[in-house]
């Protein structure tokens, strides 16, 4: 009875493990994550139920130029393009978002590739299973996805590169599909493949972060080896085909949904990544992302043939993945070509180009780059010249207006004051001087009009009032003209100041010099002084 009860109690044991492990793979799929081979996928929730044919986000209904596709048997190469990858010599995090495996280097400067002249910097690398693309008709165990994205811009570059195993091939999947097996799945349909590999790990000590029966294996384990948390042991270098850099996803167990792991790397313990491109050709075609919101911002580079890993190394990944997925995988459906050209490119090691430094972007919420600041600071000059053009305007006019008025005044000290847009023009000492030396014409006028004779005082002084009249009037329309000439340009002046730091903000690019000499007086005039 006591063998019955304990025996019971780890059946219920390993049945409570199945539900958590599968239940929360269900629900946290669904959950919004960072760390996904495009930033942008992290606002979407989505699953791969149906890989990819439900979806609706984005651009993801469209079939323009949608990825992944089927790759034609043989293409000629036409092009070349070059890539360079420092080691991995640092520790970075492996993160499970829920859809992949990705690892996160961006920033840390570990190369890239240079295409069509331009700099692309490696940001992050993931790993599908299926593998996403296929080759006439054959989808491959693993696919990893090295993302990278242009230096000045917000095109990606994704280089996308198959990986089989010795027993774990495209062709063995190929033949386990279409004995209706659903391949690798850790479920009552293993193949025989599949349970070879399980029974050689078995032997070894060697199995994989989860134990196959808590996932409904087929694989008799014996009761006081169920362990809710076993040991992880990373595949050994010494199988067969063992890849180095495929092991910078294995060297950790791989972690839940929405968790990650740091990844232990150093001088000693690098990994180089030009082993996946080293030798090869690869396809060239225009696609999209191969997730939401599926944007046709991708150019991708296929490797033509595959990489080989090591059998452990292939259906732990695969296994891990389909796990995480509630095994359904990770791949999309292929998408339909429409047209598009796809051509060959050889890839070679070489050097990278000297490239500019990167934007350093300023702390604080929300973060500014250089650029923008420097476009506000141009901003701010701008609106300073053009109230300094604007006062300087005015200052004229003012100074205009009086003038104006000290003539009239000279001439005839009686009229009524010039009123000019509802103001008083008062005159200065200017009038005073002006109005003594018509006085002093006045007195020595001898001749009258026509070289009559002399003028009388009294006659002289109505003459001289009319002209002053005649002279006043034609000096008041002379000055509205003009204050309407000076305040149309005075607003031609502030408008183009304007236009010019509008442009300067949205663009960054601007001539500052050309919006302070647009204040500069005229040639012969003087500025005003300081108030």
């Amino acid at each position: 009875m006591k063998h019955l009860r304990a025996m019971f109690s780890t059946l219920h044991a390993v049945a409570l493990a199945e539900l958590l492990v599968t239940g929360g793979s269900v629900v946290l799929r669904s959950d919004r994550h960072t760390g996904s081979e495009q930033d942008s996928s992290q606002f979407f929730a989505y699953d791969y139920s149906k890989h990819g044919q439900d979806w609706t986000m984005g651009a993801c209904s469209s079939r323009s130029r949608q990825s992944p596709i089927d790759l034609p048997a043989a293409v000629p190469v036409t092009n070349t393009f070059s890539y360079k990858y420092n080691p991995i010599v640092e520790p970075f995090d492996l993160m499970n978002n829920g859809h992949a495996f990705s690892a996160d280097i961006a920033g840390m400067g570990y190369g890239g590739i240079t295409y069509d002249n331009a700099w692309y910097y490696l940001m992050n690398v993931n790993v599908h299973s299926l593998s996403e693309h296929s080759w006439t008709g054959l989808q491959m165990p693993l696919e990893l996805h090295l993302v990278h994205k242009r230096y000045d811009g917000d095109a990606l570059l994704v280089v996308a590169i198959a990986v089989e195993s010795p027993l774990l091939t495209g062709a063995a999947m190929l033949a386990a599909a279409t004995k209706g097996h659903a391949f690798l799945q850790l479920n009552n349909s293993r193949t025989d493949i599949s349970d070879k590999v399980w029974e050689a790990a078995r032997r070894q000590n060697q199995m994989p972060g989860v134990n196959p029966m808590l996932a409904g294996a087929n694989m008799p384990v014996p009761v006081p080896a169920l362990n809710l948390q076993p040991t992880y042991v990373e595949p050994p270098a010494g199988d067969p085909s063992f890849n180095p850099a495929i092991q910078a996803f294995l060297k950790q167990p791989p972690p839940p949904v929405n968790m990650k792991v740091r990844v232990p790397a150093d001088s000693a313990h690098a990994y180089d990544f030009n082993s996946l491109m080293q030798g090869a050709n690869f396809y060239e075609y225009a696609g999209s992302l191969t997730a939401p919101p599926c944007a046709e911002i991708v150019t991708w580079l296929v490797r033509q043939d595959t990489v080989k890993a090591s059998d452990k190394q292939v259906m732990y990944l695969h296994d891990a993945i389909y796990k995480t997925t509630a095994d359904f995988g990770n791949f999309r459906s292929l998408m339909p070509l429409n047209g598009r050209e796809i051509t060959m490119r050889q890839g070679s090691l070489e050097e990278p180009p000297l490239v500019p430094a990167p934007v350093v972007h300023m702390p604080g919420q929300p973060q500014q780059s250089d650029r923008e600041f420097r476009a506000m600071k141009w901003a701010m000059d701008a609106m300073t010249i053009a109230k300094s053009a604007t006062d300087y305007v005015k200052d004229l006019d003012s100074r205009l207006r009086n003038a104006a008025q000290a003539h009239a005044n000279a001439l005839a000290p009686q009229l009524e004051p010039l009123t000019v847009h509802g103001k008083v023009i008062v005159a200065g000492n200017a009038a005073n001087d002006a109005v003594a030396a018509a006085e002093s014409a006045v007195a020595a006028g001898k001749a009258g009009p026509a070289g009559g004779a002399a003028m009388q005082p009294l006659e002289m002084q109505k003459t001289a009032e009319t002209m002053a009249r005649t002279l006043a009037n034609a000096a008041r329309e002379e000055i509205e003209d003009a204050t309407r000439e000076i305040s149309k340009k005075s607003k031609e002046v502030a408008v183009e100041a304007a236009k010019e730091a509008a442009n300067l903000v949205m663009s960054g690019n601007g001539n500052v010099g050309a919006l302070k000499a647009s204040a500069q007086p005229a040639p012969g005039q003087t500025p005003p002084a300081p108030r």
